[in-house]
């Protein structure tokens, strides 16, 4: 836990792109429709900032490209723009959500107990394989963390630097989103899975998700989601990013 706290502030330093590919399925775990977008995410003015590139994996039509132009002008001419109190309270915001973050993290630690089951190598390296049960009489303190004992599942741990690499979950029951907004039904699973960058910092490389579930008490949905994090590029904090500015390559 120590070890994810550091690499969470790390990761702030970092810019990659996404690709999330969403199948959405009828009752028979049949594709109906597939949507793939690909963002940019980079950092700007200390958080991260996601802007679509590319749908269905072909560039954005000139609307399109327009658009997410104009969102991102809008977005800098706002911090550009804040008065030396406003960025102090979204700051302060920002570091309540990382602590908050933290606390939840705790919550998982008390919510499971964790049983080493084998070793298996995760891209060449050893890793210990640890089962994840949940633990009678835990109490959540942080919100959302009431879903823990609902889910179950499995870690694998760096042998060497002890982050985790890989985590896969199941429900084991339904778990309920809000006021009748959303059910996950038994059975969705869920995976996460990490790479070793620049001998400093675990990122995430991979996460997928199989569920089934009832939007509003109305509406079964099936989705399968894959989403993908590549072209990893470390942050320069010197770096400032202007409105219409283009990444020109070095010749």
């Amino acid at each position: 836990m120590e070890i994810d706290h550091r690499t969470m502030e790390l990761a702030r330093n970092y810019t990659c792109q996404q690709r999330e590919v969403e199948k959405h399925l009828d009752s028979h775990g049949t594709v109906k429709s597939t949507d793939i977008k690909t963002y940019d995410i980079t950092v700007l003015y200390g958080e991260p900032y996601s802007r679509l590139i590319q749908k269905n994996d072909k560039p954005l039509s000139e609307k399109e490209e327009k658009k997410e132009q104009e969102k991102l002008d809008e977005f800098v001419a706002k911090r550009k723009g804040e008065s030396e109190k406003d960025r102090q309270k979204r700051e302060a915001k920002q570091k309540k959500e990382r602590e908050e973050g933290r606390a939840f993290l705790r919550d998982v630690a008390n919510a499971y107990d964790f049983r080493i089951v084998g070793e298996e190598r995760v891209d060449g390296r050893p890793a210990w394989v640890l089962e994840a049960t949940p633990r009678k009489g835990f109490q959540p303190t942080q919100p959302h963390a009431d879903i823990l004992p609902k889910l179950k599942g499995k870690l694998w741990i760096d042998k060497k630097e002890y982050n985790w690499v890989k985590a896969e979950a199941e429900a084991t029951d339904t778990i309920s989103f809000g006021w009748f907004l959303a059910r996950v039904h038994k059975g969705s699973h869920f995976s996460f899975e990490q790479v070793r960058l620049n001998d400093e910092v675990w990122l995430l490389k991979r996460f997928y998700l199989n569920a089934s579930a009832r939007v509003m008490l109305f509406k079964n949905l099936g989705l399968e989601q894959e989403d993908t994090f590549s072209n990893y590029k470390k942050f320069t904090a010197g770096t400032k990013i202007l409105p219409g500015a283009r990444e020109v390559e070095p010749k």
